[in-house]
This record gives C-alpha cells, sequence and structure tokens, in this order.
C-alpha cells in the first residue's frame, strides 16, 4: 500500500493535501480510541501544499510516538515532567528520514510514561484503547502508534521497542511489528535505555514493513552501536527450518498455544522443516534486562529525582528498584548477555529462524495492570517473550495467528541470526502467504483515498 500511494502521488494523479485531510478525518472519527494525542494540522496541510511531490514515501502522512523528537514540538513521554515542554530543537533519526523520503509529520501517538510497561496509559493522556476490543490494550509501549495503524488512520506510525515495544502491540491488534538487529536503524539521540531501544517499524503487510524500513534503516553520527545499511540483510528469504520453542518463560495461556501449534503445522505442511527446541533463554535473560533497563532508566532521570513522586506507580517502582542496582550487577548482567547472545547465536545458523509466541499471556486491560499469570504458572515476567532479544540484539518480527479468548489477536514471533533480518521477514512474508489476516480491525477500514 505505502509504495503504490507513494507512486500515485508523485504521479499527481493524488494531492498529499487529500491524504492528511483523511488522516485527520480518520483521526477524528476514532477518539474513543484515544491514539492519537497531538496533532499539527495546520502545519501539516502546510507541508502538503507546498510539497515537491517527490520521494519514496511521497504525501504519506504519519504519525510520532511521543518519545521520537520532532523538531519545533514537544516530546512529553506521556509524563508530566515533559508536558510543558520544552520543544525539541532536532528531529529524531527516524522522523527525519520518514520526511526525507516525503512523508508529512501529522502529530503524536500516546505511549505509556517513558515507554516503560507493555500497556498504553500515562498521566498526561490517558490510556490507549484496542480497537478490537476498546476494554483491552493495544500493548506498549507502541500501543498509540499500533492502535492508529490497525484502524486504518493512517498510512504511517512510528514504533520503537526496547523489551518489545514493537512486537508486542503488532501483536496485540494483528499487524506486523519488525525489531530490527541492533544498531540497524541508527540513533542521533541516545534513548533512556542505550543498548536495548532501537526504531522498528510497523503495518497491515511485510510489504510495507520491508518498504518503510527500506527508508529508516543505516547508521547514524555518534551512535557507537549502529550498523551500515549494507550490513543488513533486509529482502524477505525463506528459512531453510524453523526451530520451534513453546516459551521463554514457564508457561503460555491455552488458546495462545493452540494458535501457535496450528501455525507450526501450517509451516510444516507448506514444506518448511518444523523442529522442537528447548529454550534458549529463560527468566534469567529477562531478570538480567530488567536490571540493566531500570539502572539506565533511574540514571536518566536521575536529576528529576526531586519530582519522581509525580510519575506512575510502574515508573516510580523501576525507579526504586534501578536505584538499588550495584555496579557490580550491572556490570554482571552486561557480561551475561555475551553468554545468552551465544546461545541464540549458535542455533541460528544456516538459514534457520527461531519462533515463539509473542506474548504468553491474552490480552489485559487498557489500564493495565499486565498480567502476572499464564497457562498454570504465576511469575510477574510471564508477560512477554520480547525482552531477550533487545538483550541479544538480535532481529524479531511479530505476526498475526490468531485470537485470544477476549477477542483481540495473538502474535506469533520470529527470531533469526544478527544481520540476517531477511530471513524472519521471509517467514513472516511466507506466513501472509499460507495463513493470511485480517489488514485492519473489525469496523474500521484501511488507508486509502
Amino acid at each position: 500500500m505505502l509504495e503504490e500511494l507513494a507512486a500515485v502521488v508523485r504521479s499527481g494523479a493524488l494531492d498529499p493535501v487529500d491524504l492528511v485531510n483523511e488522516s485527520l478525518r480518520r483521526i477524528d472519527d476514532a477518539k474513543e480510541l484515544n491514539a492519537v494525542v497531538a496533532l499539527y494540522a495546520d502545519e501539516a496541510l502546510a507541508a502538503a501544499k507546498n510539497h515537491s511531490r517527490e520521494g519514496a514515501l511521497a504525501g504519506l502522512p504519519f504519525l510520532v510516538k511521543d518519545m521520537a523528537r520532532v523538531k519545533g514540538h514537544v516530546t512529553t513521554s506521556g509524563s508530566r515532567l515533559y508536558a510543558n515542554g520544552p520543544a525539541d530543537d532536532t528531529d529524531d533519526t527516524v522522523v527525519a528520514r520518514l520526511r526525507a523520503a516525503g512523508a508529512i509529520v501529522l502529530g503524536r501517538t500516546n505511549s505509556p510514561e517513558f515507554g516503560a510497561t507493555a500497556y498504553t496509559s500515562n498521566p498526561v493522556y490517558g490510556a490507549t484503547r484496542n480497537p478490537w476490543n476498546t476494554t483491552k490494550a493495544p500493548g506498549g509501549s507502541s500501543g498509540g502508534s499500533a492502535a492508529a495503524l490497525a484502524a486504518g488512520l493512517t498510512p504511517l506510525a512510528t514504533t520503537s521497542d526496547g523489551g518489545g515495544s514493537v512486537r508486542g502491540p503488532a501483536a496485540s491488534v494483528g499487524l506486523v511489528g519488525y525489531k530490527p538487529t541492533m544498531g540497524a536503524i541508527g540513533r542521533n539521540i541516545l534513548p533512556r535505555w542505550i543498548e536495548f531501544s532501537t526504531q522498528g517499524t510497523t503495518n497491515a503487510t511485510v510489504a510495507d514493513v520491508v518498504y518503510e524500513a527500506s527508508v529508516t534503516l543505516g547508521e547514524a553520527r555518534g551512535d557507537f552501536l549502529s550498523v551500515p545499511r549494507a550490513g543488513i540483510q533486509l529482502t524477505p528469504q525463506r528459512p531453510t527450518k524453523v526451530l520451534a520453542c513453546r516459551t521463554f518463560r514457564a508457561d503460555v495461556d491455552p488458546e495462545i498455544e493452540e494458535h501457535f501449534e496450528n501455525t507450526l503445522n501450517a509451516i510444516a505442511k507448506s514444506g518448511i522443516p518444523v523442529e522442537r527446541v528447548d529454550s534458549p533463554s529463560n527468566n534469567d535473560t529477562i531478570w538480567n534486562w530488567f536490571i540493566i533497563s531500570t539502572a539506565e532508566l533511574t540514571q536518566s532521570l536521575r536529576h528529576e529525582e526531586h519530582r519522581w513522586n509525580e510519575l506512575s506507580d510502574y515508573v516510580q517502582q523501576q525507579l526504586k528498584f534501578g536505584s538499588s542496582v550495584t555496579i557490580d550487577q550491572y556490570i554482571a548482567a552486561q557480561r551475561f548477555r555475551h553468554e545468552v547472545s551465544a546461545r541464540f547465536d549458535d542455533i541460528l545458523v544456516d538459514g534457520a529462524v527461531l519462533v515463539t509466541p509473542t506474548a504468553n499471556a491474552r490480552s489485559w486491560p487498557a489500564e493495565g495492570p499486565l498480567p502476572t499469570h499464564a497457562g498454570n504458572t504465576t511469575d510477574p515476567m510471564i508477560t512477554l517473550n520480547t525482552p531477550d532479544n533487545n538483550f541479544t540484539g538480535h532481529p524479531a518480527v511479530s505476526v498475526p495467528m490468531g485470537l485470544d479468548n477476549n477477542g483481540v489477536p495473538c502474535g506469533f514471533q520470529v527470531i533469526s541470526a544478527r544481520f540476517q533480518d531477511g530471513l524472519s521477514l521471509g517467514l513472516a512474508e511466507h506466513l501472509e502467504r499460507i495463513q493470511p489476516w485480517p489488514l485492519v480491525a473489525p469496523g474500521y477500514e484501511r488507508f486509502s483515498i
């Protein structure tokens, strides 16, 4: 859809003004979702009227997750600390690259405060609702963008991922969510989770995800983790085999496991070998991810310590824990990353991919809290299988695989070798062909004119 829509704009047959107005109309009609929390309508219409009609994303309006910088506008990160500014003096790399490709910034999407949980609610804007079931969360922290895309409010919306914040929301609203190899999308501004957070790509089809990623991938000045664009194999490739892992945690809800097994059967019947494997990860991984992430969040907000009492409960809890992390614990957790990454490297060879459910638990309330129970197990870390590959840096993609007992989508996660992102995207593309999914939530229309 993205490539075709931009081509029509470049041909002169479609005015960017019409695209901006259509997105504004759809956003206004879907206020109940609370997905979009700020609009720059006058600025976007002015940009559309003066548009050159050039670029890979010519004239397409896009929304920016309220954790990425947009020059001249405030990034609140869902926090009272920054609700009143200051305005940004630069664009985040991904925003700049989308603009350079001809896309037009339209406004902001909601996120949890500092992206610190997997439901999208904060003290500034409240809760975003899942278009499949408005009592449920669209995941987090990219839940606002995911809800907007699943409801067809815009053709593009930025997403980012430090512990599953691209893949979890994509799974929750029935979209494709791609977290690239760490460093594939360079960062001009370091995030609070320095070595875990990356921009990603979310949309309804693998083709649209790959098309957008072809614009945003590339190294960035100052980012010591960034990888040259040529270092990432992005083109979808069919994997040689699928290594199936039931969960990285202790258990999984029964309907999610049933969808997972059905998807594995479909893959095997289509001719790709499926092999059961033991998990290369466990709760030690997510625990060490939590040590690092909370320590880095705490350090990034130390200068605001006198206002920590104004923050969400989930942020305050993480800051309390992060303040207790010792230097020995932090460095030991960093060393543990090498061990876990090696385990993934050892099995992701010769064109193989590893698959799991994206989340172990069925959908949760829009206002939270996160589930602490899945299957027959109670565990505060059980919800997602996603932080493990922020910990290791491997690319991962979530695609839809059915609905849970609440009528909310659940996701099938595909992980591939570092820099071989096209293998995970290749299985995603294969699943799209053999097990197609709805491109929009019920009651909504996919974005078009």
